[in-house]
């Protein structure tokens, strides 16, 4: 824990400020699962439309964060931290008092907008305040914190929901984000060095084959994972016979595997190759998924899912720590917008990964279908790692006269 004794006391409130806020938002965004039952038993909704409010959380995100990520840049990341935090709090207000569909999906569509903001914004801004050398354990805990978000939402949401009613789950996490917002707007300082009017040229920055290798490796980390949350509940239930709670410890077990090696992979990438480490990470996952299929008992699926989720923490924790360093080369400090490139193919990753996983699922059997998933996160790894050993991998610079977004 030597790395809390090399912070400053500026460092310290910064990084508690963005576990805190990325745990919210993560808490929000799965404090809704265990209440859907509620809604669909009191609004009758169609399972098109349950899918529509499900998607629109990554919808929003992604057509938001391209906006978000670069003005963060430019106006600063408290102010942006605290337009998120506002959007979060009203998203969930909206979740309290929703009485039709239309309600519930816009709440979500918010909740989407205001991750948009809050997500790369708190990135950005532990690359502001770390060194390159301590930025990969610092994400890795702020990795962590989004597991640990993930993880607690449904059991609390559930737990509040059986003590009160529907709306008591989101009102609390409404008071919470409200007081988030007011300790942001107290305590918390950005780096005095960062300027304001940092910016980046995108179609340089995007054309970097390393920038290309990462944005492809959480492509593949992040429709693996959200692919599994519509595919493994039924197929768990039919050939195991698991309940629902048992469901929700397995995926609790991946994500708790998750957050554990986050930090451990994070710090790693300062000491070694970070690009090796993605690549070991995507390649160990695709050894690992088919697995699932295979389990025949709850103990084989708990190792498996621990696995796969350890897989998926090591393989993402890397690409934050070495998308800044890309962005220290170039000198531009623009980390807004470098980690909304993350944001985006995260929320591609919740968009296309249940797709596929149901389109896979409906014309294969699971076990067909994890295989196919496994060989082509094999075949794009192996080409993304070609592609980057034999492009010309060179510092990302960019003149003055480019510096436009």
């Amino acid at each position: 824990m030597s790395i809390f004794t090399q912070m400053t006391k500026q460092q310290r409130t910064g990084l508690l400020f963005v576990i805190l806020i990325l745990f919210i938002d993560m808490l929000l965004y799965s404090l809704l699962i265990p209440i859907v039952p509620y809604f669909t038993e009191t609004l009758q909704p169609s399972s098109t439309m349950m899918g529509v409010l499900f998607s629109s959380y990554a919808v929003a995100m992604l057509i938001a964060t391209p906006i978000f990520g670069p003005i963060s840049d430019r106006v600063g990341r408290r102010t942006m931290l605290l337009v998120g935090l506002l959007g979060l709090a009203a998203s969930t207000l909206l979740f309290a008092f929703s009485e039709t569909m239309t309600l519930l999906i816009t709440a979500r569509f918010v909740q989407g907008i205001a991750a948009a903001a809050t997500w790369p914004t708190a990135l950005a801004l532990l690359a502001d305040l770390f060194p390159s050398k301590m930025r990969g354990a610092v994400m890795g805990i702020a990795l962590t914190a989004i597991s640990t978000g993930t993880l607690l939402g449904a059991p609390i949401g559930g737990w509040l929901f059986e003590i009160s009613d529907h709306r008591m789950p989101f009102l609390a996490a409404a008071a919470f984000t409200v007081i988030n917002i007011v300790l942001v707007y107290l305590f918390l300082k950005e780096d005095a060095t960062r300027t304001v009017s940092e910016k980046l040229h995108v179609g340089g920055f995007i054309r970097n084959p390393q920038v290309i290798f990462i944005a492809g490796i959480v492509l593949l980390a992040e429709i693996s994972l959200c692919l599994l949350e519509p595919t493994l509940p039924v197929f768990f239930t039919e050939k195991l016979s698991m309940t629902p709670t048992t469901i929700g410890l397995l995926f609790g077990v991946m994500t708790l595997a998750y957050g554990l090696i986050a930090p451990v992979a994070g710090s790693l990438s300062s000491r070694f190759n970070p690009y090796k480490l993605m690549f070991g990470g995507i390649m160990t996952l695709a050894v690992f998924m088919p697995f699932l299929a295979w389990a025949d008992s709850l103990w084989q699926a708990m190792i498996v899912m621990a696995l796969v989720g350890a897989s998926i923490g090591f393989t993402l924790s890397p690409t934050l720590p070495t998308l800044g360093a890309i962005i220290d080369q170039g000198g531009s400090g623009a980390y807004g917008t470098a980690y909304s490139l993350f944001n985006m193919f995260h929320g591609i990753g919740m968009v296309a990964g249940p797709l596929a996983g149901g389109i896979l699922t409906d014309l294969l059997p699971v076990s067909s279908a994890f295989l196919i998933v496994a060989a082509s996160i094999l075949g794009f790894s192996i080409l993304l790692f070609v592609q980057l050993k034999t492009s010309k991998v060179s510092r990302f610079t960019t003149h003055e006269s480019e510096m436009k977004f």
